[in-house]
This record gives structure tokens, C-alpha cells and sequence, in this order.
């Protein structure tokens, strides 16, 4: 995941579920009450997004995490 140049986006990358799934293009938006994912869709659908709270939970949480380890370590080689 890299961060991103998009207006509200703070990251974008793929996901590895299980070491078994690639889901790319999924994004980490800051929106105006909360963070939250956006998954890869057509002009007519989303093509791929998780069933169930739980899943969509546990898969913000992850991206955060790394969001945040990320940007620490930006901060940390900038000096600042």
C-alpha cells in the first residue's frame, strides 16, 4: 500500500487474504465523520467487498494500523 495523491484518500494498495486472494485497488478514505474502505468497482457495481461487519471491521482496522506504523516511520526518517 503507498499513500495516495487523491483528494480524502489517505492510502491505496492491494489486500492479501490469506495468502490465497489479491484484492487490488482498495482505498482508505477519510471521510467527513469517519475513515472507511472503498473497494474496487465498475461504472454499474463494486466488484469485490467483505459480506459481513466483522470482515469489514477487522480489514479497516488492519489498513489503519499499517496507516498509521507508515506514517510514523515517514516522520521518524524526515527527523521530524
Amino acid at each position: 500500500m503507498y499513500l495516495s495523491k487523491e483528494p480524502n484518500v489517505l492510502i491505496t494498495g492491494a489486500i492479501v487474504l490469506n495468502h490465497a486472494v489479491i484484492i487490488k485497488n482498495v482505498k482508505l478514505i477519510h471521510g467527513t465523520r469517519h475513515l472507511f474502505l472503498k473497494f474496487p468497482e465498475t461504472a454499474q457495481e463494486r466488484v469485490v467487498y467483505p459480506l459481513s461487519t466483522e470482515l469489514y471491521q477487522y480489514l479497516l482496522q488492519q489498513i489503519i494500523e499499517y496507516y498509521n506504523h507508515y506514517k510514523s516511520e515517514l516522520k521518524s526518517e524526515s527527523g521530524f
